[in-house]
């Protein structure tokens, strides 16, 4: 199995102030996830989200320190 066919479960949190549901693209692929629901998707796009988590934390550490 490669990431673009082994699937992950996973709910994203509702988040006030949030859209309603995330959308993910990779390569030709596009996904739109909503939020407060269990649903299972590639793993590719899961590191996809994993990432952009990663570089909202960095974005605010680096605000945090610059403030």
């Amino acid at each position: 199995m490669n990431k673009a066919t082994e699937t992950v479960k996973i709910k994203l949190p509702r988040i006030s102030g949030k859209d309603e549901s995330v959308f993910v693209s990779v390569g030709d692929l596009n996904w739109r996830i909503r939020r407060g629901f269990e649903v299972e998707i590639p793993l590719c796009a899961y590191d996809v989200l994993l990432n952009a988590e990663i570089a909202e934390d960095n974005a605010i550490a680096f605000m945090e320190e610059v403030l």
